[in-house]
């Protein structure tokens, strides 16, 4: 019999991609989580992880095993919230990068109305990399993020472009000097537009870096400066860049529903999983 507290242990490293961080959602040392997976191995006699530098990759066994793994934890914790349930709750912890605040939050807290009437729901903003942190450190139930290239971390709820958005085009005229407002630097856009704007030969000058996008946005609207966005988080009344105009092109991103080892008691992975799926089909019928 396969011990749900090696496969509970087994999908916080698949969805965190590191021994690491699945030791601090699941509560144990980077070693214990290390000999939980040589124990897993030993049982199945199959060797489920590749080691690629610092990176996991799952060898075919651990790919096979992955789907049946979420299945029996799916179970485990249905039966624990039946058998256990005292009619009490807490608030749900959930966390949402600032640029998704108005984009996306707003579907995904609807949909939890929907789907658990009367949950008090208490929201953390911060970066991707910040909500990542408190997440594995428990301190967090459910958050957004933008998931990391090459992983598999989450629920995926939407694809989206990233867009430069400016008062006017004549602020992204040629012959000018650009003036930029940017996320913070480990945001994929901030990188993206400074090293492409480099390579054009353009002239720039980042005047302010924030993780608050409502303040970028109000400096866009005030004609002060240029800023990157993602597509679906672009108030109505701003330009956006065509690119017909030449900017550096942005990245895609991929942004996800990414879960507790450890689950709030009203949700458990069945249920997290059809709130990522209806709120990823309200935000594409959106787009």
């Amino acid at each position: 019999m396969l011990d749900h507290e090696l496969l509970r242990t087994f999908i916080a490293a698949v969805d965190t991609g590191s021994f690491t961080r699945a030791a601090a959602q699941v509560f144990r040392t980077q070693s214990a989580v290390s000999m939980q997976m040589k124990r897993l191995e030993e049982q199945l006699n199959k060797r489920l992880f590749l080691k690629e530098g610092r990176e996991l990759q799952l060898t075919d066994e651990g790919l096979k095993l992955v789907s049946y793994a979420r299945r029996i934890m799916k179970l485990h914790d249905e039966a624990l919230g039946v058998l256990g349930a005292d009619g009490e709750s807490r608030p749900l912890l959930l966390g949402c990068p600032d640029d998704y605040v108005t984009g996306v939050l707003p579907q995904l807290l609807s949909e939890l109305q929907t789907q658990l009437p009367g949950l008090q729901v208490q929201v953390r903003t911060g970066s991707s990399a910040q909500l990542r942190e408190l997440i594995d450190k428990g301190e967090l139930d459910l958050t957004i993020l933008t998931r990391r290239p090459d992983r598999e971390e989450g629920y995926l709820l939407l694809q989206d472009k990233g867009v430069w958005v400016a008062p006017t085009a004549d602020f992204v005229a040629p012959d000018r000097t650009i003036r930029l407002a940017l996320v913070e630097p480990d945001c994929k856009f901030h990188s993206t537009a400074v090293d492409g704007l480099i390579k054009q030969g353009r002239s720039f000058e980042v005047s302010c870096i924030s993780g608050n996008c409502a303040l970028l946005i109000e400096l866009v609207r005030r004609g002060e400066a240029v800023t990157t966005l993602s597509s679906c988080c672009v108030p109505a009344d701003l330009y956006r860049v065509p690119a017909s105009l030449g900017l550096p092109d942005l990245p895609t991103v991929e942004i996800v529903l990414q879960s507790s080892a450890r689950h709030h008691p009203d949700i458990g992975s069945d249920r997290i999983a059809r709130l990522a799926q209806r709120t990823a089909e309200q935000l594409q019928a959106a787009g």
